[in-house]
Parts: structure tokens; C-alpha cells; sequence
């Protein structure tokens, strides 16, 4: 059993969206109980992925499972090179370590915020579908190291020092992300009241 990651738009053009939207519609998250809408996760590869991809706005990565002579969507990434911006507010907020850090790899803004060049994690998903389940085929941890080692291909093409992802506030998550190495931005909230973790990409 083996795992296999394609291009969301590699899907499209060899296809169709029709059919591409069928296999994204395999795609099952956790529901969200805070709320009576969708996982956000699962929202996001059924209704805007095709979209984001359209826009040039993310890429995002299907990963799929051999499993019985089928090819199984067991996770999903959504990759993009977006700067971290941060407001005049937020960077005051930053102890005196974290501002060493960004400001070497990053420029003031107009307003007397930051920008911090870097690549966005900006969706991240297990398929908890029944079917992808039985696969077994891979984990949180497994998937955030597909989305890492992909990050990191574009580093060697186009440079920058950071990756960061927006997460709910849940100490579980927050945890999972740490674990990893990120780090939370302690006092900042992003525009969609998201905790902000950021790591630095290996040289």
C-alpha cells in the first residue's frame, strides 16, 4: 500500500472538473460542534478549492492510497507564498526573541506593522471517510510532513525562511502543531480570530 500525492490541477486537466468534483466530494473532516456549519477543512476542498486553483490563489495536493485495487483520497494539503502580515498592534504585542527573529527576514509595512516572508499552510485535511479509514494510511503528523517537504521544495526555488498556518484555539491542535515545531505568535490573532503558529524552514 502506497501513498500518492497529486495536483489538484494535474486532476483537472487529465478529468475534467466534473468528475474531479467527485472525488473531492469523497472527502469527509470531523465535524465542527462549535458551530452548525461544515469543518471548515472539508468546506474548503469541496466548494473553493477548484476555484483558489483557477485564481492562482493556493495549490493544493491530494493524497491518495492504493487500498484494493483503488486509489483512496485519504488527506489534503493546500500550499501558497503568502507573506505573513502582521499590524502595528500585533507586532508591539511580540516579546523582544520573536521580533529578533522576524524582523531579519522581513520589512516594515507603511502602517508600522510587519511583513514576514513566507509560505502558507493554509488548509490541512484527513479524510474521515469510512472508506479512507480502512485504508490506515497515514496520520496528522504523516500528512503535516507531506505539506512540510513540499514547502520546502519551493524554498529552493523561490527563498524564504518561514512557514506559518492559522489554527483553531484548541490545546489539542495547538499541541499537534508544536509538537511538530512550530511556535505559537504569542498575542496575535489573525483576521479570522485564528491563533498563529510559525516555524522556521530548515536551511
Amino acid at each position: 500500500m502506497g501513498i500518492k500525492i497529486i495536483k489538484l490541477q494535474t486532476l483537472l486537466d487529465s478529468i475534467g472538473e466534473i468528475k474531479t468534483k467527485d472525488i473531492l466530494s469523497q472527502f469527509k473532516s470531523l465535524p465542527d460542534y462549535s458551530t452548525s456549519n461544515r469543518n471548515d477543512v472539508e468546506f474548503f476542498l469541496h466548494v473553493k478549492a477548484i476555484d483558489f486553483e483557477k485564481m492562482a490563489l493556493s495549490t493544493t495536493y491530494l493524497v491518495f492510497s492504493e487500498y484494493l485495487n483503488e486509489h483512496i483520497l485519504v488527506g489534503y494539503f493546500s500550499l501558497a507564498n503568502k507573506p505573513l502580515l502582521m499590524s502595528k498592534k500585533n507586532y508591539s504585542k511580540l516579546s523582544n526573541n520573536q521580533r529578533r527573529l522576524l524582523c531579519q527576514n522581513g520589512s516594515r509595512t507603511e502602517s508600522g506593522g510587519y511583513r514576514v516572508n513566507s509560505y502558507l499552510i493554509g488548509q490541512l485535511g484527513k479524510n474521515f471517510s469510512e472508506e479512507a479509514l480502512k485504508t490506515k494510511a497515514i496520520d496528522g503528523t504523516q500528512l503535516l510532513t507531506l505539506a512540510y517537504d513540499k514547502v520546502f521544495e519551493a524554498k529552493q526555488l523561490i527563498n524564504a525562511r518561514f512557514v506559518w498556518l492559522e489554527c483553531q484555539n484548541n490545546p489539542k491542535l495547538i499541541k499537534f502543531y508544536c509538537d511538530f515545531g512550530f511556535k505559537e505568535v504569542i498575542g496575535y490573532e489573525s483576521e479570522n480570530n485564528m491563533k498563529v503558529m510559525i516555524m522556521k524552514l530548515k536551511s
